[in-house]
């Protein structure tokens, strides 16, 4: 991805009170340089999430460059730059686990920040945890995120949408139009499939609606010809999938080949960002995706438009800047915090973090005692390059498109 220049920020939350981001407290005399910060990255730079890397990166690298722009952060009079340290987690398990030891214990980082999904960012949290290095994320579904540690997380911190509040939009959105209510599931053996999956099961009765077919699969599988022709023969007129992207890309041309056209088709994670009309071309035309932040909800905070601004033009109107700004956002988290705790050391910093409740680009963000904070999920929906908001709570923006143009 193109990288954007990015405009020199005047200083702000990162540089402690009373201070200027050239002069050590209570003192006229210039901060003296210290050593860099180095905090660290593992994200999905290939793999089947490798979409959401350079978006993450970016957010990311936005964040540190406003803090060193400004001068760096004060710490007992000296001001230190901060050098992120990104490693690719090649969207594994093992690799984003492994990454985080590395990323601590050779590169020397005092935080962490996170990936993207449950099966990426728990072992980048669990490491945190054993090494008592403070790690905070975004982009990971808040129920299955806590479920990797049952004891509750110490050092990890999670900001996104829950997975109870997410799998209602599925239903409140389709109420837009006119269905038989006969729901197909497709959902991978992720952990954020396993939850979805039971959520959907559990939420389509309540909301009026009936699952008629649940199709449940190994996260890599790529034939679906039998789980189709079963949502077919139920009659299903509404897809919902929970999967990785180059599985949905299968299940979405093997929909096209077999005539399967559903009124409407949520592909939860893998229809996320732009690599989704990317690879599917015309296919994706219509289909509906999660997402959780919308420009015209943040007129008014500076930073927001700023990143509009600056990379808008690159990234165009759909989810690759929601990814970012949740990204950029939970970097200035830390980084708020390392200012605020005005140390290095992760206990003081992993208070701070506790502590935040303040406006970011992303919105407001503010920790539980189960170390999340909460941010609403609503529903877009390709409409020819673009990400159309069409969620009930965006009624003035865009039209719902049925059926399901790309499987026409």
């Amino acid at each position: 991805m193109k990288r954007s220049a990015m405009a020199i920020v005047a200083a702000s939350a990162l540089v402690l009170v009373g201070c200027s981001a050239n002069t050590s407290a209570g003192s006229s005399e210039p901060a003296k340089q210290g050593d860099p910060i180095v905090i660290g990255a593992s994200i999905p730079m290939s793999g089947a999430l490798a979409g959401f890397g350079p978006l993450i990166q970016d957010g990311y690298e936005d964040a540190v460059k406003q803090v060193n722009d400004a001068g760096g952060i004060l710490i007992d009079g000296e001001l230190h730059q901060v050098k992120l340290v990104v490693q690719d987690g090649k969207s594994d398990s093992t690799a984003s686990g492994d990454n985080a030891r590395s990323l601590i214990l050779d590169e020397g980082a005092i935080a962490l920040l996170g990936s993207v999904s449950p099966p990426n960012t728990v072992p980048v949290s669990n490491v945190a945890d054993v090494e008592r290095i403070p790690m905070i994320t975004g982009l990971t579904p808040v129920r299955a995120w806590l479920a990797g540690n049952t004891d509750g997380w110490k050092y990890a911190w999670d900001v996104f949408f829950t997975e109870d509040q997410m799998t209602q939009t599925q239903f409140t959105t389709s109420d837009l139009t006119e269905t038989n209510k006969k729901v197909a599931l497709f959902t991978d053996s992720g952990q954020d499939g396993i939850v979805m999956g039971q959520l959907w099961e559990a939420n389509a009765p309540k909301l009026g609606y009936e699952v008629v077919t649940h199709a449940e699969f190994p996260v890599g599988t790529t034939e679906y010809t039998s789980f189709i022709n079963d949502a077919k023969a139920a009659g299903a007129e509404i897809v919902i999938t929970q999967m990785n992207p180059p599985d949905a890309f299968a299940l979405w041309k093997q929909m096209k080949a077999l005539a399967f056209v559903p009124k409407l088709a949520y592909c939860e994670k893998c229809g996320a960002t732009s690599a989704w009309q990317k690879a599917l071309g015309p296919v994706a035309e219509g289909t509906l995706s999660t997402n959780y932040w919308d420009a015209s909800e943040h007129t008014d905070n500076a930073d927001a438009q700023r990143l509009i601004k600056e990379f808008g033009d690159t990234i165009g109107e759909n989810g690759d800047m929601s990814a970012l700004v949740a990204a950029q956002s939970v970097a200035k988290v830390l980084l708020d915090a390392i200012a605020t705790a005005g140390s290095t050391d992760p206990d003081a910093i992993n208070e701070a973090i506790g502590k935040t409740d303040a406006d970011y680009a992303w919105g407001h963000i503010k920790f539980n005692d189960q170390h999340y904070s909460t941010i609403e999920a609503f529903h877009g929906q390709w409409q020819g390059d673009k990400m159309v908001p069409v969620d009930p709570k965006f009624a003035d923006h865009g039209t719902l498109a049925v059926p399901v143009q790309g499987l026409q």
